[in-house]
Protein backbone atom coordinates (compact mmCIF):
# COMPACT_ATOMS: atom_id res chain seq x y z
CA UNK A 1 0.00 0.00 0.00
CA UNK A 2 1.69 3.21 -1.01
CA UNK A 3 2.16 6.06 1.70
CA UNK A 4 -0.34 8.51 0.18
CA UNK A 5 -3.18 5.88 0.13
CA UNK A 6 -2.42 4.57 3.87
CA UNK A 7 -2.93 8.65 4.39
CA UNK A 8 -6.37 8.09 2.70
CA UNK A 9 -7.47 5.69 4.65
CA UNK A 10 -6.65 7.02 7.78
CA UNK A 11 -8.87 9.84 7.00
CA UNK A 12 -11.29 7.97 6.19
CA UNK A 13 -11.79 6.15 9.43
CA UNK A 14 -14.43 9.08 10.71
CA UNK A 15 -16.71 8.63 7.07
CA UNK A 16 -20.01 7.34 7.03
CA UNK A 17 -22.13 6.61 4.37
CA UNK A 18 -25.66 6.99 3.15
CA UNK A 19 -27.49 4.19 3.87
CA UNK A 20 -30.93 5.10 1.66
CA UNK A 21 -32.09 5.09 -1.60
CA UNK A 22 -32.21 8.99 -1.13
CA UNK A 23 -31.57 10.88 1.99
CA UNK A 24 -32.15 14.94 1.93
CA UNK A 25 -29.91 17.13 4.31
CA UNK A 26 -30.73 20.18 5.60
CA UNK A 27 -29.04 23.84 6.21
CA UNK A 28 -29.77 23.79 9.73
CA UNK A 29 -31.15 21.13 12.64
CA UNK A 30 -34.60 20.31 13.48
CA UNK A 31 -33.72 22.10 16.94
CA UNK A 32 -33.00 25.40 14.91
CA UNK A 33 -36.42 24.95 13.05
CA UNK A 34 -38.23 25.02 16.12
CA UNK A 35 -37.16 27.99 17.23
CA UNK A 36 -38.74 30.42 13.92
CA UNK A 37 -35.82 29.69 11.40
CA UNK A 38 -36.96 28.09 8.02
CA UNK A 39 -34.88 24.79 6.94
CA UNK A 40 -33.95 24.81 3.08
CA UNK A 41 -32.60 21.56 1.90
CA UNK A 42 -28.79 21.76 0.81
CA UNK A 43 -28.37 18.52 -0.99
CA UNK A 44 -30.33 15.09 -1.92
CA UNK A 45 -27.51 11.94 -1.05
CA UNK A 46 -27.94 8.71 -3.16
CA UNK A 47 -27.21 5.51 -1.38
CA UNK A 48 -23.30 4.92 -0.66
CA UNK A 49 -22.17 8.17 -1.01
CA UNK A 50 -19.86 9.27 1.75
CA UNK A 51 -20.41 11.82 4.56
CA UNK A 52 -18.06 12.90 7.91
CA UNK A 53 -19.90 13.03 10.99
CA UNK A 54 -19.34 16.66 12.43
CA UNK A 55 -21.22 16.08 15.09
CA UNK A 56 -24.72 14.95 16.61
CA UNK A 57 -27.75 16.68 17.89
CA UNK A 58 -30.74 14.99 18.83
CA UNK A 59 -31.95 12.05 16.51
CA UNK A 60 -29.91 14.35 13.74
CA UNK A 61 -26.35 14.56 12.46
CA UNK A 62 -24.03 17.11 11.59
CA UNK A 63 -22.70 15.92 8.48
CA UNK A 64 -19.91 16.86 5.67
CA UNK A 65 -20.21 15.61 2.09
CA UNK A 66 -18.62 16.56 -1.15
CA UNK A 67 -20.01 20.27 -2.02
CA UNK A 68 -21.39 21.43 1.52
CA UNK A 69 -22.42 20.43 5.01
CA UNK A 70 -25.91 19.73 6.59
CA UNK A 71 -27.94 17.71 8.90
CA UNK A 72 -29.78 14.30 8.03
CA UNK A 73 -31.10 11.90 10.63
CA UNK A 74 -28.62 9.72 12.12
CA UNK A 75 -30.63 6.70 10.97
CA UNK A 76 -29.45 7.60 7.66
CA UNK A 77 -26.21 7.17 7.70
CA UNK A 78 -23.80 3.95 8.72
CA UNK A 79 -20.55 2.59 8.46
CA UNK A 80 -21.06 -0.05 5.95
CA UNK A 81 -19.33 1.13 2.70
CA UNK A 82 -20.74 -0.73 -0.60
CA UNK A 83 -19.98 -1.28 -4.13
CA UNK A 84 -19.81 1.78 -6.87
CA UNK A 85 -20.63 1.93 -10.30
CA UNK A 86 -20.31 5.04 -12.77
CA UNK A 87 -20.68 4.69 -15.91
CA UNK A 88 -19.35 8.19 -17.10
CA UNK A 89 -20.49 10.24 -19.45
CA UNK A 90 -18.22 10.05 -22.26
CA UNK A 91 -20.02 11.32 -25.34
CA UNK A 92 -19.43 9.01 -28.16
CA UNK A 93 -17.58 6.23 -25.69
CA UNK A 94 -16.93 3.95 -22.99
CA UNK A 95 -15.76 4.54 -19.67
CA UNK A 96 -16.55 2.54 -16.06
CA UNK A 97 -15.32 3.42 -13.18
CA UNK A 98 -15.85 0.51 -9.79
CA UNK A 99 -15.40 1.51 -6.29
CA UNK A 100 -15.15 -0.81 -4.23
CA UNK A 101 -16.31 -1.45 -0.34
CA UNK A 102 -12.04 -1.24 0.77
CA UNK A 103 -11.46 1.63 -1.21
CA UNK A 104 -10.34 -0.05 -4.54
CA UNK A 105 -10.42 1.24 -7.52
CA UNK A 106 -10.66 0.06 -11.69
CA UNK A 107 -11.10 1.74 -14.68
CA UNK A 108 -12.53 0.48 -17.69
CA UNK A 109 -11.48 2.26 -21.06
CA UNK A 110 -11.05 6.23 -20.17
CA UNK A 111 -13.87 7.45 -23.48
CA UNK A 112 -12.44 9.45 -26.21
CA UNK A 113 -10.78 13.28 -24.63
CA UNK A 114 -10.56 13.65 -20.97
CA UNK A 115 -14.19 13.65 -19.63
CA UNK A 116 -13.45 10.62 -17.78
CA UNK A 117 -10.23 12.12 -16.27
CA UNK A 118 -11.51 15.07 -15.47
CA UNK A 119 -14.07 13.26 -13.36
CA UNK A 120 -11.86 10.76 -11.88
CA UNK A 121 -9.44 14.16 -11.19
CA UNK A 122 -12.54 15.37 -9.23
CA UNK A 123 -13.96 12.70 -7.77
CA UNK A 124 -10.62 12.23 -5.74
CA UNK A 125 -9.16 15.78 -5.91
CA UNK A 126 -5.91 14.28 -7.79
CA UNK A 127 -5.00 17.78 -7.73
CA UNK A 128 -4.15 17.26 -4.16
CA UNK A 129 -4.20 13.47 -3.63
CA UNK A 130 -2.63 10.44 -4.91
CA UNK A 131 -4.88 7.40 -5.95
CA UNK A 132 -3.72 3.74 -6.52
CA UNK A 133 -5.61 1.78 -9.31
CA UNK A 134 -5.72 -2.16 -8.82
CA UNK A 135 -6.17 -2.34 -12.15
CA UNK A 136 -7.26 -0.08 -15.49
CA UNK A 137 -9.19 -2.59 -18.10
CA UNK A 138 -8.90 -1.50 -22.21
CA UNK A 139 -11.38 -3.37 -23.53
CA UNK A 140 -10.03 -2.70 -27.00
CA UNK A 141 -8.08 -0.35 -28.72
CA UNK A 142 -10.67 2.21 -30.36
CA UNK A 143 -10.04 6.01 -29.48
CA UNK A 144 -13.49 6.22 -28.20
CA UNK A 145 -12.19 3.91 -25.82
CA UNK A 146 -8.36 5.01 -25.02
CA UNK A 147 -8.15 8.05 -25.70
CA UNK A 148 -8.81 9.23 -22.17
CA UNK A 149 -6.64 6.50 -20.42
CA UNK A 150 -3.52 8.20 -21.66
CA UNK A 151 -3.78 11.23 -19.29
CA UNK A 152 -4.98 8.92 -16.56
CA UNK A 153 -1.70 6.77 -17.02
CA UNK A 154 0.12 9.50 -17.24
CA UNK A 155 -0.82 11.71 -14.17
CA UNK A 156 1.95 11.55 -11.68
CA UNK A 157 -0.57 11.13 -9.01
CA UNK A 158 -2.10 7.70 -10.05
CA UNK A 159 -0.19 5.06 -9.68
CA UNK A 160 -1.49 1.52 -11.50
CA UNK A 161 -0.99 -2.02 -10.84
CA UNK A 162 -2.04 -4.14 -13.25
CA UNK A 163 -3.15 -3.51 -16.88
CA UNK A 164 -5.17 -5.76 -18.95
CA UNK A 165 -5.78 -5.69 -22.65
CA UNK A 166 -7.13 -7.80 -25.85
CA UNK A 167 -3.56 -8.29 -27.13
CA UNK A 168 -4.12 -6.74 -30.47
CA UNK A 169 -1.85 -4.03 -31.91
CA UNK A 170 -2.88 -1.89 -35.46
CA UNK A 171 -0.43 -1.01 -37.10
CA UNK A 172 0.38 1.43 -40.04
CA UNK A 173 1.04 -0.86 -42.73
CA UNK A 174 -0.57 -4.57 -43.74
CA UNK A 175 -1.20 -6.94 -42.13
CA UNK A 176 -3.16 -4.09 -40.23
CA UNK A 177 -3.10 -6.47 -37.25
CA UNK A 178 -0.09 -8.39 -37.36
CA UNK A 179 0.66 -12.08 -38.62
CA UNK A 180 -2.23 -14.03 -39.61
CA UNK A 181 -3.17 -17.78 -40.06
CA UNK A 182 -5.96 -20.14 -41.36
CA UNK A 183 -7.02 -22.67 -38.88
CA UNK A 184 -9.51 -25.13 -40.17
CA UNK A 185 -10.62 -22.80 -42.61
CA UNK A 186 -10.70 -19.70 -40.34
CA UNK A 187 -8.85 -16.90 -40.01
CA UNK A 188 -6.96 -15.96 -37.12
CA UNK A 189 -4.83 -13.40 -35.40
CA UNK A 190 -1.57 -14.73 -34.43
CA UNK A 191 0.82 -12.12 -33.48
CA UNK A 192 -0.68 -10.97 -29.92
CA UNK A 193 1.45 -9.62 -27.31
CA UNK A 194 1.19 -9.86 -23.33
CA UNK A 195 3.13 -7.26 -21.72
CA UNK A 196 4.09 -4.04 -23.26
CA UNK A 197 7.70 -4.76 -23.59
CA UNK A 198 6.82 -6.54 -26.16
CA UNK A 199 5.34 -3.46 -27.96
CA UNK A 200 8.07 -1.21 -27.10
CA UNK A 201 9.99 -2.50 -29.72
CA UNK A 202 8.20 -2.08 -32.61
CA UNK A 203 6.60 0.92 -31.64
CA UNK A 204 7.50 2.76 -35.05
CA UNK A 205 4.91 0.16 -36.85
CA UNK A 206 1.84 1.11 -34.88
CA UNK A 207 -0.76 3.88 -35.36
CA UNK A 208 -0.41 6.81 -33.17
CA UNK A 209 -2.78 5.61 -31.03
CA UNK A 210 -1.53 2.83 -30.31
CA UNK A 211 2.24 4.48 -30.11
CA UNK A 212 0.49 6.34 -27.25
CA UNK A 213 -0.73 3.35 -25.73
CA UNK A 214 2.55 2.10 -24.90
CA UNK A 215 3.76 5.19 -24.00
CA UNK A 216 1.63 5.65 -21.12
CA UNK A 217 1.70 2.69 -20.20
CA UNK A 218 5.49 2.94 -20.33
CA UNK A 219 5.23 5.80 -17.89
CA UNK A 220 2.87 4.08 -15.86
CA UNK A 221 4.95 0.80 -15.44
CA UNK A 222 8.14 2.76 -14.49
CA UNK A 223 5.79 4.95 -11.85
CA UNK A 224 5.08 1.81 -10.72
CA UNK A 225 8.00 0.63 -10.07
CA UNK A 226 9.65 3.90 -8.58
CA UNK A 227 6.91 3.05 -6.00
CA UNK A 228 7.62 -0.27 -5.36
CA UNK A 229 4.43 -1.89 -6.77
CA UNK A 230 4.34 -5.00 -8.29
CA UNK A 231 3.39 -3.69 -11.91
CA UNK A 232 1.50 -6.41 -14.59
CA UNK A 233 0.38 -5.43 -18.21
CA UNK A 234 -1.99 -8.95 -18.90
CA UNK A 235 -3.11 -9.76 -22.43
CA UNK A 236 -6.78 -10.86 -20.99
CA UNK A 237 -8.92 -14.02 -22.82
CA UNK A 238 -11.68 -16.39 -21.18
CA UNK A 239 -8.84 -17.92 -19.16
CA UNK A 240 -7.03 -15.33 -17.38
CA UNK A 241 -7.43 -15.99 -13.62
CA UNK A 242 -10.14 -13.87 -12.45
CA UNK A 243 -9.31 -10.65 -9.96
CA UNK A 244 -10.55 -10.64 -6.69
CA UNK A 245 -10.73 -8.00 -4.29
CA UNK A 246 -11.55 -6.71 -0.61
CA UNK A 247 -11.75 -9.68 1.93
CA UNK A 248 -14.78 -8.97 3.88
CA UNK A 249 -17.24 -9.12 0.57
CA UNK A 250 -15.25 -10.14 -2.33
CA UNK A 251 -15.75 -8.67 -5.68
CA UNK A 252 -14.99 -11.06 -8.06
CA UNK A 253 -13.86 -10.38 -11.59
CA UNK A 254 -14.08 -12.54 -14.17
CA UNK A 255 -12.69 -12.07 -17.81
CA UNK A 256 -15.08 -13.70 -20.62
CA UNK A 257 -13.72 -12.25 -23.98
CA UNK A 258 -11.86 -12.53 -25.98
CA UNK A 259 -11.98 -16.36 -26.81
CA UNK A 260 -8.56 -17.36 -26.93
CA UNK A 261 -9.23 -20.88 -29.28
CA UNK A 262 -5.69 -22.46 -28.75
CA UNK A 263 -3.54 -22.22 -25.60
CA UNK A 264 -1.78 -20.10 -23.36
CA UNK A 265 1.28 -19.85 -24.80
CA UNK A 266 0.13 -19.90 -28.08
CA UNK A 267 -2.78 -17.25 -28.38
CA UNK A 268 -4.78 -17.14 -31.24
CA UNK A 269 -8.09 -14.63 -31.51
CA UNK A 270 -10.95 -15.14 -34.22
CA UNK A 271 -10.89 -12.66 -37.58
CA UNK A 272 -14.38 -11.52 -37.74
CA UNK A 273 -13.77 -9.58 -40.75
CA UNK A 274 -12.51 -6.10 -40.99
CA UNK A 275 -9.68 -4.96 -38.78
CA UNK A 276 -12.57 -2.54 -36.74
CA UNK A 277 -14.70 -5.51 -36.51
CA UNK A 278 -11.98 -7.82 -35.40
CA UNK A 279 -10.55 -5.26 -32.47
CA UNK A 280 -14.30 -4.69 -31.59
CA UNK A 281 -15.19 -8.13 -31.40
CA UNK A 282 -12.23 -9.31 -29.69
CA UNK A 283 -12.89 -6.68 -26.42
CA UNK A 284 -12.17 -7.37 -23.09
CA UNK A 285 -15.91 -8.63 -21.27
CA UNK A 286 -15.62 -9.23 -17.82
CA UNK A 287 -18.28 -10.28 -15.54
CA UNK A 288 -18.47 -8.69 -11.76
CA UNK A 289 -19.89 -10.92 -8.87
CA UNK A 290 -20.13 -8.95 -5.40
CA UNK A 291 -22.62 -11.24 -3.36
CA UNK A 292 -26.25 -11.90 -5.48
CA UNK A 293 -25.13 -9.01 -7.47
CA UNK A 294 -23.80 -9.80 -11.22
CA UNK A 295 -22.31 -7.10 -13.76
CA UNK A 296 -21.63 -7.47 -17.53
CA UNK A 297 -19.41 -5.36 -19.29
CA UNK A 298 -18.96 -6.39 -22.98
CA UNK A 299 -17.01 -3.42 -24.61
CA UNK A 300 -18.34 -3.37 -28.47
CA UNK A 301 -18.29 -6.73 -29.01
CA UNK A 302 -20.62 -7.49 -32.31
CA UNK A 303 -22.72 -10.21 -33.75
CA UNK A 304 -20.04 -12.26 -34.51
CA UNK A 305 -18.30 -12.35 -31.36
CA UNK A 306 -21.61 -12.77 -29.53
CA UNK A 307 -22.59 -15.88 -31.62
CA UNK A 308 -18.40 -17.21 -30.58
CA UNK A 309 -18.98 -15.89 -27.59
CA UNK A 310 -22.69 -18.22 -27.07
CA UNK A 311 -20.65 -21.14 -28.31
CA UNK A 312 -18.36 -21.29 -25.57
CA UNK A 313 -20.25 -19.71 -23.02
CA UNK A 314 -20.40 -21.94 -19.37
CA UNK A 315 -22.07 -18.93 -17.68
CA UNK A 316 -25.08 -19.85 -15.76
CA UNK A 317 -28.39 -18.23 -17.25
CA UNK A 318 -29.16 -15.63 -16.90
CA UNK A 319 -25.93 -13.70 -16.59
CA UNK A 320 -26.24 -10.79 -14.98
CA UNK A 321 -28.59 -7.90 -13.44
CA UNK A 322 -27.22 -5.25 -15.13
CA UNK A 323 -25.44 -4.85 -18.52
CA UNK A 324 -23.46 -2.35 -20.32
CA UNK A 325 -25.09 -2.70 -23.91
CA UNK A 326 -22.49 -3.60 -26.40
CA UNK A 327 -20.97 -1.10 -29.19
CA UNK A 328 -23.01 1.61 -27.72
CA UNK A 329 -26.64 0.44 -28.59
CA UNK A 330 -25.26 -1.14 -32.11
CA UNK A 331 -27.88 -2.99 -34.33
CA UNK A 332 -25.00 -5.32 -34.30
CA UNK A 333 -26.01 -7.42 -31.99
CA UNK A 334 -28.03 -11.23 -31.60
CA UNK A 335 -31.08 -11.84 -29.64
CA UNK A 336 -29.99 -15.11 -28.25
CA UNK A 337 -27.04 -12.91 -26.62
CA UNK A 338 -29.95 -10.73 -25.21
CA UNK A 339 -31.90 -14.55 -24.12
CA UNK A 340 -28.82 -15.71 -21.86
CA UNK A 341 -28.28 -11.91 -20.45
CA UNK A 342 -31.48 -11.44 -19.44
CA UNK A 343 -30.79 -8.06 -17.79
CA UNK A 344 -33.07 -6.28 -14.82
CA UNK A 345 -30.69 -3.07 -15.81
CA UNK A 346 -29.07 -1.84 -18.87
CA UNK A 347 -26.62 1.28 -19.67
CA UNK A 348 -26.27 2.64 -23.05
CA UNK A 349 -23.20 4.70 -23.46
CA UNK A 350 -23.34 6.66 -26.94
CA UNK A 351 -22.89 10.37 -28.13
CA UNK A 352 -23.36 12.79 -30.69
CA UNK A 353 -19.62 13.02 -31.74
CA UNK A 354 -18.90 11.68 -34.01
CA UNK A 355 -22.26 10.57 -34.75
CA UNK A 356 -22.96 7.34 -35.62
CA UNK A 357 -26.62 6.90 -34.82
CA UNK A 358 -25.91 4.92 -31.45
CA UNK A 359 -28.24 4.07 -29.86
CA UNK A 360 -30.13 2.29 -32.46
CA UNK A 361 -33.98 1.36 -32.29
CA UNK A 362 -34.09 -2.06 -32.38
CA UNK A 363 -31.39 -2.95 -29.88
CA UNK A 364 -32.89 -0.96 -27.48
CA UNK A 365 -36.32 -2.59 -27.94
CA UNK A 366 -34.81 -5.94 -27.85
CA UNK A 367 -33.04 -5.05 -24.28
CA UNK A 368 -37.06 -4.39 -22.80
CA UNK A 369 -38.34 -7.56 -24.45
CA UNK A 370 -35.54 -10.32 -23.01
CA UNK A 371 -35.47 -9.37 -19.34
CA UNK A 372 -36.87 -11.92 -17.19
CA UNK A 373 -40.23 -12.46 -16.33
CA UNK A 374 -39.51 -11.90 -12.71
CA UNK A 375 -38.90 -7.57 -13.19
CA UNK A 376 -41.90 -6.31 -14.18
CA UNK A 377 -40.61 -3.10 -14.71
CA UNK A 378 -36.66 -3.22 -16.26
CA UNK A 379 -34.61 -0.28 -16.57
CA UNK A 380 -32.57 1.27 -19.82
CA UNK A 381 -30.50 3.87 -18.98
CA UNK A 382 -28.77 6.12 -21.39
CA UNK A 383 -25.87 8.16 -20.69
CA UNK A 384 -26.63 10.50 -24.08
CA UNK A 385 -30.60 10.89 -22.91
CA UNK A 386 -29.12 11.32 -19.13
CA UNK A 387 -27.21 14.55 -20.37
CA UNK A 388 -29.30 17.86 -20.69
CA UNK A 389 -29.09 21.08 -22.47
CA UNK A 390 -30.18 24.57 -22.33
CA UNK A 391 -30.38 27.26 -25.19
CA UNK A 392 -27.69 30.24 -25.40
CA UNK A 393 -28.46 32.73 -27.31
CA UNK A 394 -25.61 34.14 -29.44
CA UNK A 395 -25.95 37.22 -32.20
CA UNK A 396 -23.98 37.96 -34.65
CA UNK A 397 -24.26 40.54 -37.06
CA UNK A 398 -27.92 41.14 -35.82
CA UNK A 399 -28.16 37.29 -36.69
CA UNK A 400 -29.33 35.60 -33.37
CA UNK A 401 -27.74 32.07 -33.32
CA UNK A 402 -29.00 29.60 -30.85
CA UNK A 403 -26.82 27.17 -29.42
CA UNK A 404 -26.70 24.68 -26.60
CA UNK A 405 -24.58 24.40 -23.66
CA UNK A 406 -24.72 21.06 -21.93
CA UNK A 407 -25.96 21.57 -17.69
CA UNK A 408 -25.60 17.88 -17.18
CA UNK A 409 -23.44 15.32 -18.13
CA UNK A 410 -25.08 12.00 -18.27
CA UNK A 411 -23.62 9.84 -15.28
CA UNK A 412 -25.16 6.58 -14.21
CA UNK A 413 -24.68 4.95 -10.99
CA UNK A 414 -25.14 1.46 -10.26
CA UNK A 415 -24.68 0.33 -6.46
CA UNK A 416 -24.98 -2.74 -4.31
CA UNK A 417 -24.32 -4.01 -1.29
CA UNK A 418 -24.44 -7.74 -2.36
CA UNK A 419 -28.21 -7.86 -1.29
CA UNK A 420 -30.05 -5.27 -3.31
CA UNK A 421 -29.35 -3.13 -6.05
CA UNK A 422 -29.82 0.59 -6.55
CA UNK A 423 -29.37 2.39 -9.81
CA UNK A 424 -29.94 6.18 -10.48
CA UNK A 425 -29.08 9.73 -12.15
CA UNK A 426 -29.30 13.18 -11.16
CA UNK A 427 -31.72 15.83 -12.86
CA UNK A 428 -33.27 19.05 -12.59
CA UNK A 429 -30.70 21.03 -11.24
CA UNK A 430 -31.87 24.15 -9.18
CA UNK A 431 -30.57 26.95 -6.79
CA UNK A 432 -29.88 25.87 -3.62
CA UNK A 433 -30.31 28.40 -0.46
CA UNK A 434 -27.38 27.07 1.48
CA UNK A 435 -24.70 28.58 3.08
CA UNK A 436 -22.58 25.71 1.07
CA UNK A 437 -24.39 24.01 -1.26
CA UNK A 438 -24.40 26.16 -4.80
CA UNK A 439 -26.83 23.48 -6.74
CA UNK A 440 -29.27 21.41 -5.51
CA UNK A 441 -30.24 18.18 -7.90
CA UNK A 442 -33.16 15.34 -7.85
CA UNK A 443 -32.55 11.78 -8.39
CA UNK A 444 -34.36 9.73 -10.73
CA UNK A 445 -33.49 6.28 -8.42
CA UNK A 446 -34.68 2.88 -8.91
CA UNK A 447 -34.11 -0.57 -5.93
CA UNK A 448 -34.38 -4.07 -6.02
CA UNK A 449 -34.07 -7.14 -3.75
CA UNK A 450 -31.79 -9.34 -6.33
CA UNK A 451 -33.02 -12.37 -4.18
CA UNK A 452 -36.44 -11.69 -5.58
CA UNK A 453 -36.05 -8.79 -7.96
CA UNK A 454 -39.19 -7.06 -5.71
CA UNK A 455 -38.97 -3.23 -6.03
CA UNK A 456 -37.44 -1.49 -2.78
CA UNK A 457 -38.45 2.43 -1.25
CA UNK A 458 -36.13 4.35 -0.08
CA UNK A 459 -35.65 3.23 3.02
CA UNK A 460 -34.44 0.21 0.90
CA UNK A 461 -37.15 -2.09 2.42
CA UNK A 462 -40.22 -3.35 -0.06
CA UNK A 463 -42.78 -1.36 0.17
CA UNK A 464 -46.07 -2.32 2.06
Amino acid sequence: MSKSLKKAKDAQKDYRWIKKLVTKAYDISTGEAEKGKKRQVVANLFVGDWTKCLGTEGQESQIKFRGGEGYVPSDSIGEERILEIYFIDVGQGDSILIQTADDKRILIDGGRDKSAYSFIRWKYNLKKYHKDFDAVIMTHGDTDHTGGLFPLLNDDHVLVKAIYHNGIAKRTKKPVLGKEEKVKGKEMLVELYSDIEDLEPKAGELTRTYKKWVEAVSQARDRALQSNIDFKCIRADQNTEPLVLDKKKPLKISFLNPINLDSKNSPKLMKFGRPSETINGNSVAVLLEYGKARILLCGDMNEKAEKQFLEHCKQETPIAHVFKANHHGSQDFTTEFLRIIQPWVTVVSSGDQPDYGHPRANPLGSLGRYAPNVIERPLLFSTEIGATFKGVDFKSEDVGIQLYEKTNYGLINVRTNGEWLAAGRVYNRRRGKGRYAKSLWDWERYAFNLKNAKPLTDTLTRAA
